[in-house]
């Protein structure tokens, strides 16, 4: 079986449309698909036979505007407020784009992942209302809510799981295919400002799970790791490099792939 694993990543999840466009063009199937963050919404997209040149369109036509609006709350409860913005015009969006409002309507299996705010642990969806665990598994802490689904408060799918190779591998996968759209750069430079400095925090939180997984799955099925060069001057807010980040993504994807598809068939 074969597993797609797409992560979180903001912006920079552009690049995982290339990886899509490039499995499609060379006609590599995909038995799974695991989701985290913005991993989520395109594998929603992916899983439901969005093709990727109408998944490409989304991606290039998106602005900031469009899925941020600041919470109203700001103004009279100041730091009390549960979030910078509202999740609602991300909702919006989601009901617009995704011809799937439930993961049994998808074409292909989708499990979500998400973080239980209140024990810390991960949670995990692959039934009911798919819109609902999206917008769980975005919902990073300080930008937009804590989604409550069904009676449990929850955040981000990247703080525990956001390359959920070991999800794909418990469920049986022996090939694992998944692109870092995030990835923790070395700096050099001192970090400066809150949300930066949290920021980067998390990142090298993440990065170390992710190491970490790849040592303990590496010798229980086949990774195929691919790491498109992105620059950390793309914000992880900023939609307007999305284009670029599609054809990195479909470039690094097309040679791992060919490589991997020639390897296995000598």
């Amino acid at each position: 079986m074969t597993a797609l694993v797409l992560c979180g990543g903001g912006s920079r999840g552009a690049v995982e449309v290339g990886l899509y466009r490039a499995l499609v063009e060379l006609e590599i199937p995909v038995d799974l698909v695991v989701g985290t963050s913005v991993g989520a919404i395109n594998g929603a997209a992916m899983a439901a036979g969005v093709s990727p040149d109408a998944l490409a369109g989304l991606w290039k036509d998106l602005r900031r505007r469009d899925l941020f609006r600041l919470n109203r709350e700001l103004f009279w409860k100041l730091l009390w407020a549960d979030s910078l913005y509202d999740h609602r015009p991300l909702r919006r969006f989601l009901e617009r784009s995704l011809p799937a409002k439930r993961f049994e309507e998808l074409r292909v299996p989708l499990i979500v992942t998400g973080t239980d705010f209140g024990t810390g642990q991960p949670v995990y969806w692959r039934e009911g209302n798919l819109l609902d665990a999206i917008l769980a598994t975005v919902a990073m802490p300080g930008l937009f809510r804590p989604q409550v689904v069904r009676g449990v408060q929850v955040v981000d799918g990247g703080i525990t799981d956001n390359v959920p190779i070991d999800v794909a591998v418990a469920e049986g996968a022996d090939t694992v295919i998944f692109m870092l759209c995030a990835c923790c750069d070395r700096t050099t430079r001192p970090v400066r400002g809150v949300l930066p400095i949290l920021r980067r925090a998390l990142s090298i939180a993440i990065d170390r799970k992710y190491h970490a997984d790849i040592q303990r799955y590496a010798g229980q099925a086949r990774l195929i790791a691919l790491e498109p060069p992105i620059g950390r001057e793309i914000d992880l807010l900023d939609f307007s490099h999305s284009d670029e980040l599609i054809e990195r993504g479909y470039a690094a994807a097309m040679a791992a792939l060919k490589e991997w598809r020639g390897g296995r068939a000598s």
